[in-house]
């Protein structure tokens, strides 16, 4: 049998280590109260002469319940902490271990989103430019080269002459030349007639040739009143004899009353090749001198006449008959 000084130290020592297991292991106390609790229990409920009744601790004396909680202290670390529902209990210390530097902030690129009411509500400000940036967002104009364009002659349009009704002479009467036929011959025995021509012959007859010849050149040229001087697309009575008399270098004045007026009068027998015939007009037959006068003809011989008149006719070949001695005022040589 031990000493009573060892007995005493070895129930202080088992004392000691039962605290410390204790205070060590709260949990198994907690399993151990419960399980007792529930065995009295299951007994209790066995003997029905039992009351069963729950014991109930002081809150000083309830025996805590510990729970444990993760708290975060760094990225990739949990720390258990217990904490207790009815009374603070011992709380583990987390293990202090440097914080990770937080890395900077990236600012985003995208742009805030707006919401749409804040979009109908927002009045859009449209950018005002002012006079030094509208002026330099203005396109420059590029200098345009200058063309410099040579003038050049435009040649004269010979406009369509204004035809008008002259002063016919014998107007009414339809049968007022020969026949289409006829006029060939007449014009080819001219032909001939001037080819054999020599230096033998008198000189106005030499010129009264060559102006027939030419004028019958011109058959079926249009007559228009008012021709133009020198033209030969179209001819009146005084245009087409000024033109004639101007290859034989005769000058004749573009009007038929001046006309009238060059040369020696002859009269209507003694008529010979190259005289010019003057008629009137039945508006001017009551008139004197050279008022009179309305229409000219150069003679051919053989009681023929080449003139123009009348629209649709032309330069064509007459035959000096009454109906034209009726309109014959006088005559005039101007070929010596």
């Amino acid at each position: 049998m031990l000493a009573p000084k060892y007995t005493i130290s070895t129930l202080v020592i088992a004392l000691a280590v039962l605290i410390g297991f204790t205070v060590q292991n709260p949990e198994n106390m907690a399993l151990n109260a419960a399980y007792t609790n529930t065995t009295n229990t299951n007994a209790n409920a066995n003997d029905p002469k039992t009351i069963t009744t729950e014991p109930t601790l002081p809150a000083e004396s309830a025996t805590p319940e510990l729970t444990t909680s993760a708290t975060p202290i760094a990225k990739g670390m949990m720390v258990e902490t217990a904490t207790s529902t009815s009374s603070p209990a011992r709380t583990a210390k987390p293990i202090a271990k440097p914080a990770a530097t937080p890395k900077a902030a990236t600012p985003s690129l995208s742009p805030p989103a707006v919401l749409p009411s804040e979009v109908e509500s927002s009045p859009t400000v449209a950018p005002v430019a002012t006079a030094a940036v509208q002026e330099n967002l203005a396109p420059q104009a590029s200098p345009t080269p200058s063309v410099v364009i040579a003038a050049t002659a435009t040649p004269p349009i010979n406009k369509p002459e204004q035809v008008r009704e002259g002063d016919d002479p014998i107007p009414g009467v339809k049968k007022v030349n020969l026949a289409s036929a006829e006029i060939v011959k007449i014009k080819e025995q001219y032909e001939q007639t001037a080819d054999a021509s020599d230096n033998k012959d008198a000189t106005w007859q030499r010129k009264a040739d060559a102006i027939i010849v030419k004028g019958m050149s011109f058959l079926g040229t249009p007559y228009v009143f008012g021709a133009k001087e020198g033209q030969t697309n179209s001819f009146d009575c005084s245009s087409f004899l000024q033109y004639l008399f101007a290859t034989q270098e005769i000058n004749l004045p573009r009007d038929v009353g001046l006309q009238s007026e060059r040369g020696t009068e002859v009269s209507i027998d003694e008529l010979r090749e190259g005289d010019l015939v003057f008629f009137t007009t039945p508006k001017r037959k009551n008139k004197e001198g050279t008022d009179q006068i309305g229409h000219v003809a150069v003679y051919m011989g053989n009681g023929l006449i080449l003139h123009t008149f009348r629209l649709g006719i032309g330069v064509t070949v007459s035959e000096l008959d009454a109906v034209w001695k009726d309109r014959f005022v006088k005559a005039k040589r101007v070929l010596s």
